[in-house]
């Protein structure tokens, strides 16, 4: 589903966490895919996103895992407001909301599928530097105290008690694929806001698995002008790993304990 050009992903060595590459994404107005089971380009939305290959191999149901990186937000990075920028997500095959997913907007958050929510620190404190990530997601239906974490630069930010499969794919044979890169939702929202030419006629609207319905201004964003346009981003990766211990994954921790950086 990602955007076709040659510009959107490439692995580099200017700009690294540790070791010799990184990889960097890149994502201009109207970079929307689609394939035989989804259509970006008509949902309000664009993305250019990785997932681990082969595909649903870090995460398995009713297990737990434990995933590093390392994320470079520029400082130029522009919030969309009530549009979603994601940075990080799990989902289960055929279902359309995540289990869960890291968003950066004014007020960056985690979203869980149930529709709790987690707040984490101001766009502001990401800017402008490497944020080494840790993400702890028990995929058990029930029996956990804690089916998720999430750490930034070693500090824990948040917590969740509540399982991360809703109930509606409870007991049902399920694939978990995690994707990262830049997915911008509800793009729509934005360009409303800052239109200087009138807007679409039809509106759009979707329902979530949670029964909340959310609406924006027009379902195929790009083939219509606003008179505006959607920033160009550039966020770049490192490290990325998966595992079933912190220590194996936490970058921080393989850094203090002389691993080799993942090149």
């Amino acid at each position: 589903i990602s955007h076709g050009a040659d510009y959107r992903f490439a692995m580099v060595e200017d700009l690294t966490r540790r070791g010799e590459r990184a990889q960097r994404f890149e994502m201009r107005h109207g970079d929307c895919g689609r394939n035989s089971g989804w259509d970006d380009c008509s949902n309000d939305r664009q993305r250019v996103e990785r997932k681990e290959n082969p595909k649903n191999v870090f995460s398995r149901p009713g297990e737990a895992v434990w995933y590093g990186y390392s994320v470079y937000i520029p400082g130029d990075f522009v919030s969309l407001g009530r549009a979603t920028t994601t940075i990080g997500q799990a989902k289960v095959e055929q279902e359309l909301f995540p289990l869960w997913l890291t968003a950066l907007s004014d007020n960056p958050y985690i979203l869980f599928s149930g529709g709790h929510s987690c707040s984490l620190p101001k766009l502001s404190t990401w800017r402008g530097q490497w944020n080494d990530i840790t993400v702890y997601a028990n995929y058990a239906e029930t029996g956990q105290e804690v089916y998720f974490q999430f750490y930034r630069n070693g500090a824990l930010l948040c917590e969740h008690r509540k399982p991360l499969i809703p109930e509606s794919r409870r007991g049902q044979e399920q694939k978990i694929g995690f994707k990262y890169g830049i997915y911008n939702s509800w793009v729509s929202r934005y360009l409303a806001a800052n239109a200087t030419k009138p807007l679409p006629a039809q509106r759009f609207s979707q329902r979530a698995t949670t029964g909340t319905v959310s609406r924006s201004a027009s379902a195929t964003p790009f083939e219509h002008d606003w008179g505006g346009r959607l920033p160009t981003y550039v966020i770049h990766y490192d490290e990325m790993l998966s595992g079933p211990r912190r220590e194996d994954v936490d970058v921080r921790m393989r850094e203090a304990a002389g691993f080799p950086p993942i090149d």
